[in-house]
């Protein structure tokens, strides 16, 4: 067992090795980069981090074993719990870095991996002989039965089916049950509620309601008692069948399996955390935004499920292809498109967190002080944030249209008023109109909500602001669509003469298309102060800065011989760095004083526990 008051923490900056290493007598708990010993400094925070980064193991482990990647070596159990192993699992992959799992000291395998939910069950029901009797069945016993002087028989028992309760089995099983359920609880998955019963019953038998094992105020004293329960249950149990030594091996290996003093250096965890920093960034994205707009990742340590969504998805643009140099295979971390708010963050990866932390809730209501032939196209637009009406001056002349209706039905249809929330979005039949002076958050989700037309027009891989308008209605309409007997001209901008209106909303697309980027994101596995030693500068231009300026060369060059619309959208390079905050936000802004290449290239902190939780999505219970 793992004692996490006395678990010493450690940031390891010369290598990448995440997990317990044991010197001497002392576990080491080498948590990842982006923490401070002070993030994770109590018996809470060091048992939730252990068992994220547990389940976070396990999910990584999977992907490799689904990609053929673990070359598992024969392991021997010893009953101390030491796999008898030098090294552990290896992974293999194109990756030139040598990735392998420790597992020499696995507290929880042991009782994981004994779990047999038929077993345990059909240990604690089983037949016996019952002091009640069948009377109907009396004449299969009359060759046991003790015939009278007065013609009368007895029979003393009969084999009938009954639940028997054996100290021998459901001790040692409800003691199981009891660390099962504690552990599968911190790991947060479902337990049969059968095997929480026999849990619940052991721990009032032996322990008490109130104690729990993963608890700092009761740690000790619950441990101390489930040793001196196993040695009592071993003692006074008179059969041991190999179903017990099942569950004695298992919950021996638990309790002590952390006391060999001779085992020394790494027991449990990973030896290059940067491929699973890599993974579970690259997984959050995934998860974050709009699968086309993803243009490239690097597919090595991502499950198949997810690679499979995104090759099935429609591209806006291919560049799978596009990064070879004289034969070889360049591989970007990640290349996206995206809005920039004008504090620099990308907004699309931070949308869906966005609309977690605020619902959002859009109420739109017909404004009579304009009325042009019965056709009431302005709403008026209040929003509340979490219940909390906020002020929405900035939008002016909000209009909404239906396309399913001709053009005369349009102008005598009066729309009734509208509720939605940022969880929801109009129909698709309704299209929006109002004047997007600058994007953030709000902004983006209220025109995705909306189906503000600029927006929708990027789902049609509209790029050609030249013609922009023509094209939108002839994608809806047809070919054969005019502007002058059309619903969107007269509805959403009837207030503009129609030359004057055509020019105008081809501007507003190409400011509103511009303010789109390129990234290239690099996922490092650093510490800020690494990108600003001096001492590190020639390096850190030999292995990062120079490989970015290829990959944006090549993406250029790409777009103006393909001579495609958005090769005048700019092109940023990002370093995302591992960092800690308690907060839910994902990106954490690097301190001001943080400077890298005058910005050229931006540091941006990852909240690792977000992208821990987000990676969790992806788990198998």
């Amino acid at each position: 067992m793992i004692n996490f008051a006395a678990l010493e923490l450690k940031v390891n900056t010369k290598y990448s090795f995440v997990g317990i290493q044991k010197e001497g007598s002392k576990l080491i708990f080498h948590i990842p980069k982006g923490f401070s010993e002070d993030d994770i400094n109590t018996f809470d925070k060091k048992r939730d981090l252990f068992f994220r980064l547990y389940r976070v193991l396990n999910v990584f482990k999977q992907i490799c074993i689904e990609k053929g990647y673990l070359n598992k070596n024969n392991q021997a159990n010893d009953r101390d719990g030491v796999l008898e192993v030098d090294t552990g699992s290896e992974i293999t992959s194109d990756d030139d870095s040598k990735n392998i799992f420790y597992s020499k000291l696995d507290v929880l395998a042991s009782i994981l991996d004994a779990y047999d939910e038929l077993k345990i069950l059909g240990l604690v029901s089983r037949l016996g002989k019952s002091e009640r009797l069948d009377y109907s069945k009396l004449h299969r016993y009359l060759n046991n039965a003790v015939f009278l002087n007065n013609g009368a028989i007895y029979i003393d028992a009969m084999n009938l089916s009954r639940k028997e309760i054996h100290f021998d089995s459901t001790d040692i099983v409800a003691m199981y049950c009891y660390i099962l359920t504690e552990i599968k609880e911190q790991l947060q998955q479902e337990v049969n509620p059968d095997i929480k019963s026999l849990a619940e019953r052991f721990q009032e038998k032996y322990l008490g309601i109130e104690a729990s094992l993963f608890n700092e105020k009761y740690y000790l004293r619950v441990t101390n008692e489930l040793k001196d329960a196993l040695e009592l249950i071993d003692h006074y149990t008179p059969i041991k069948d190999s179903d017990y030594w099942d569950f004695y091996e298992a919950i021996y290996k638990f309790l002590f399996g952390d006391l060999d003093n001779s085992l020394k250096g790494e027991v449990w965890g990973f030896s290059n955390f940067n491929t699973i920093w890599e993974s579970m960034c690259l997984t959050h994205v995934i998860h974050s935004i709009a699968l086309n707009s993803i243009f490239y990742f690097d597919k090595t340590f991502i499950s198949n499920s997810l690679i499979n969504k995104w090759n099935d998805c429609s591209k806006i643009i291919d560049i799978t292809h596009i990064f070879n140099i004289n034969g070889n295979n360049l591989i970007p971390d990640l290349v996206i498109w995206s809005f920039e708010s004008e504090e620099g963050e990308i907004l699309s990866l931070t949308n869906r967190e966005f609309k977690k932390r605020n619902y959002i809730e859009y109420s739109l209501t017909k404004n009579d002080s304009f009325n042009d032939h019965g056709y009431l196209t302005i709403f008026d637009i209040n929003i509340k944030f979490g219940g909390k009406r906020i002020s929405q001056s900035r939008i002016k002349g909000l209009k909404i249209t239906n396309i399913d209706k001709s053009l005369e039905e349009n102008l005598k249809h009066c729309f009734n008023d509208i509720k939605i929330n940022s969880k929801q979005k109009l129909p698709d039949n309704y299209y929006s109109y109002w004047n997007v002076t600058n994007i953030n958050h709000e902004e983006l989700v209220m025109m995705i909500s909306l189906n503000h037309i600029f927006y929708k027009a990027l789902l049609m891989k509209l790029y050609d602001y030249t013609n922009f308008f023509e094209e939108f209605i002839c994608n809806i309409f047809g070919t054969d669509a005019k502007i002058n007997n059309n619903i969107f001209y007269w509805s959403l901008f009837r207030e503009y003469s129609r030359l004057r209106e055509m020019d105008e909303i081809n501007q507003l697309y190409k400011e509103f298309l511009d303010k789109r980027n390129f990234y290239f994101i690099d996922i490092k596995y650093s510490d800020p102060q690494y990108y600003e030693n001096i001492d590190k500068i020639e390096e850190i231009k030999n292995r990062s800065i120079r490989k970015q300026f290829v990959y944006e060369y090549i993406l250029q060059k790409h777009l103006e011989k393909t001579n495609n619309p958005l090769k005048e959208l700019d092109i940023k390079s990002e370093f995302w760095l591992p960092a800690y905050s308690e907060t839910q936000e994902t990106f954490i802004p690097m301190p001001e004083n943080t400077k890298f290449m005058n910005n050229y290239i931006k540091l941006t902190g990852v909240n690792i526990m977000a992208v821990i939780d987000s990676y969790l999505e992806t788990e198998e219970k």
